[in-house]
């Protein structure tokens, strides 16, 4: 039987946070756009590039807008290899996934670049199987449904921490775990499960995927 654990990345296994906030106000400030507070930024991470740089950029020239996307990615990848980090305990849940036979991916509103870069900074690269990137002009539903499709598992679900995950989950009939722990809380409220920390996504998981599991 072929079992399939989807992961959002950012809320749900990074603590994006910890560089983001950083960088999207230092990319502001070099770029003399006015400052944006930690919440503002805080609410904007786990959508796709284009939905925030309409919400920062509303309004700038082309140039300010090219010269954006070239520092953002420069200041992310330079503040995600010092301060990055998965939240506690990710790493031991998806090893435990694995060492159950269950597959890992990741389906992210992100490059297949800059997800790389991000499994690699928190040290989660080898935990992963499968990594399916934002497409186009697509939504998260529509790269999750292009996973589904290539991998044809025989169960699955999807684990997040923002209405967008939810949606996606729903839109391809999957069942969703919601994290409580990441940026969404409110988001994810009408979960099929939710979790607290990565080990109560371990729980929700298995009882979702694994015939027989019940928790004690």
């Amino acid at each position: 039987m072929k079992r399939l654990a989807i992961f959002d990345v950012d809320g749900t296994l990074n603590q994006t946070e910890l560089y983001a906030v950083k960088a999207y106000r230092k990319t502001l400030l070099d770029l003399g756009r006015p400052d944006v507070s930690d919440a503002e930024i805080i609410a904007l991470i786990g959508l796709s590039p284009q939905e925030i740089e309409k919400r920062l950029l509303d309004g700038c020239s082309p140039e300010i807008c090219r010269a954006y996307s070239r520092q953002i990615v420069r200041n992310e990848s330079d503040l995600m290899k010092k301060y990055g980090k998965a939240f506690d305990g990710t790493a031991k849940m998806l090893q435990d996934l694995r060492n159950l036979g269950i597959l890992t991916a990741v389906c992210s509103n992100a490059t297949q670049a800059h997800i790389e870069d991000v499994l690699d900074a928190i040290h989660l690269t080898g935990l992963i199987d499968l990594i399916q990137p934002l497409e186009g002009n697509g939504t998260k539903a529509d790269s999750l449904c292009r996973l589904l499709e290539k991998v044809r598992p025989d169960a699955a679900c999807m684990v997040g921490d923002r209405r967008f995950d939810s949606d996606a989950a729903r839109q391809n009939g999957i069942p969703f775990v919601g994290c409580l722990y990441g940026y969404g809380r409110a988001e994810v409220a009408g979960a099929d499960f939710t979790a607290n920390s990565p080990h109560d996504v371990l729980r929700c998981v298995l009882q979702l995927l694994v015939s027989g599991f019940h928790q004690e």
